[in-house]
């Protein structure tokens, strides 16, 4: 997004010349989705890419680090996509 950059080695990111504090596991959502930019990730997917294993079902680490990244940058942010996960808006 033209807004928000993203620099890997020192793991920060800037919104509009701002500097937004993400942690590092949402840090790793916002790269990997702006990797993937037009594409959808599934839920299964970023949860190996985060944990190195499937998110089980029960799990909603991954719904609270979308949840955050929304709040930190804007709802319209990080679209849902049913049945399939998450892309950029």
């Amino acid at each position: 997004y033209a807004d928000i950059t993203l620099d890997p080695a020192e793991h920060k990111t800037m919104q509009r010349d701002a500097e937004v504090d993400l942690t590092l596991k949402e840090f790793m959502v916002l790269r990997y989705l702006m990797e993937n930019k037009g594409k959808a990730v599934s839920r299964q997917r970023l949860g190996e890419m985060l944990y190195g294993w499937d998110v089980e079902i029960g799990s909603n680490a991954l719904e609270v680090h979308i949840h955050n990244l929304r709040k930190k940058l804007g709802q319209q942010l990080i679209r849902t996509v049913r049945g399939l996960g998450y892309k950029l808006g």
